[in-house]
């Protein structure tokens, strides 16, 4: 098989990029919910891409965000990566689709940044929104590659930089 027909990887976080997280603690916990776009975006882009999590936390907790959403549907289990520490794994994970045209979605401008460094070929695309993207300090010399307020323009932005 040749590497231009492998399907990319489009590796998300789940905090603040898929999940309402900011709904969910104000709810103390309780209520399960998704940003208005994540579906037709997840649906999009299954037509041509294979989906990842790649996220922070603990793993059955957010796991459970993923299921109780609906959203377990779109990613293989050999495909959700979750970490106490995401920094200390991104190497590995970049490593495992080695190959393969990498997406990764992420609210944190360190994760992107620090991904980049590693492997320059792979795509970054930033959701400037919630708590960290709010707070986040400029990275000298490091723009990501997109910029998204949601998810709505990921299935475009994706398939013209296959």
């Amino acid at each position: 098989m040749k590497l231009s027909s492998k399907k990319p990887i489009v590796l998300f976080d789940i905090d603040y990029t898929l999940f309402d997280t900011a709904l969910f603690k104000q709810s103390g916990l309780s209520m399960h919910k998704i940003y208005a776009e994540v579906t037709q975006t997840l649906d999009g882009l299954n037509n041509f891409a294979t989906l990842g999590i790649f996220s922070k936390g603990e793993t059955q907790f957010q796991k459970t965000k993923l299921e109780k959403t609906g959203m377990a549907k779109f990613f293989k289990e050999e495909n959700v990566h979750i970490f106490d520490n995401k920094d200390a794994n991104l190497i590995k994970i970049i490593d495992k689709y080695k190959g393969l045209k990498i997406f990764i979605i992420d609210d944190k401008l360190e994760i992107l940044y620090s991904a980049k460094m590693y492997m320059d070929q792979l795509f970054t695309i930033w959701v400037k929104r919630g708590w960290y993207a709010e707070n986040q300090k400029a990275i000298p010399d490091f723009i990501p590659d997109a910029e998204v307020e949601n998810l709505s323009d990921v299935v475009r932005i994706v398939k013209s930089n296959v």
